[in-house]
């Protein structure tokens, strides 16, 4: 059966709620076609702070988030068929196309891509401050500015181990969240993407489905089925990642032997 890496960035043997509604939920995207597999980061990387808190240091994030790399070479390794970066601060995507030669796909660029076919404006909702920065420099690394709105924060804020707490009283989220989208819809948002994994799978679980006339984009299901796609055209046309430029790789000898070395 084809098996799909779905890489978060959050500890999840603290948000065992959210590691179970991701399982529960690709079961229900993916049937028979394919088994995901939901991988975290070890406990204690964060040093007691959230993702959230922690990644808008561009040092710490580099330092924390380079195992996703690994990770990713690892799936590979394993047999896996696609590795699926589930974080909307997208870690080292490039780096890891161009380490490896199985599908990557990303929750950021793939709900863009996608948000592009379903309306001319997209608008975003992050769940704090220093996701909705990094998903703005997300959005212009994609050279999709032009088609992007505006990329707002929940107010008030909820890192992920309170959108975590929140699965057992979702309404006043799903408040916040929805004046938020309202208001991007109110200035010409076409389609609302939640700009993180938590949220996104909050809303999803409790059925938030549009939002004044606009989609709110299922953006977990979307990576995920976006990298069925790749799967299948990398095995039916043979359809790879361009290796010439943005992900050149003209010594694939040297990139394994750099695969093998310790961090």
């Amino acid at each position: 059966m084809t098996r799909i890496w779905h890489q978060s960035v959050n500890e999840l043997e603290h948000l065992q709620v959210y590691k179970k509604a991701l399982e529960d939920h690709g079961r229900e995207v993916m049937g028979s076609e394919a088994e995901l597999v939901v991988h975290g980061l070890p406990s204690g990387t964060y040093g007691g702070l959230s993702a959230t808190a922690a990644l808008g240091n561009a040092y710490a994030y580099h330092r924390l988030l380079g195992c996703v790399i690994e990770n990713a070479i690892q799936a590979e390794r394993e047999g896996y068929d696609a590795f699926v970066i589930g974080s909307f601060s997208e870690p080292f995507l490039r780096e890891i196309r161009s380490a490896v030669d199985i599908p990557v796909a990303s929750l950021t660029e793939a709900g863009l891509l996608v948000g592009c076919s379903l309306g001319r404006y997209i608008g975003l909702v992050s769940n704090a401050p220093a996701v909705q920065w990094m998903t703005r420099t997300a959005v212009d690394k994609h050279g999709l500015g032009a088609r992007v709105l505006d990329v707002v924060a929940l107010d008030p804020a909820l890192d992920e181990p309170a959108l975590a707490k929140a699965y057992a009283d979702p309404e006043p989220v799903i408040a916040n969240f929805t004046t938020a989208a309202e208001r991007l819809v109110a200035r010409g948002a076409d389609v609302i993407i939640p700009a993180e994994g938590v949220l996104a799978e909050l809303l999803m679980r409790h059925g938030v489905r549009a939002v004044a006339g606009a989609p709110i984009m299922d953006v977990v299901a979307v990576a995920w089925t976006y990298a069925l796609m790749q799967i299948r055209l990398w095995s039916t046309t043979g359809l790879r990642v361009g290796r010439a430029w943005h992900h050149r790789r003209d010594d694939p000898a040297l990139v394994a032997h750099l695969a093998e070395q310790p961090r």
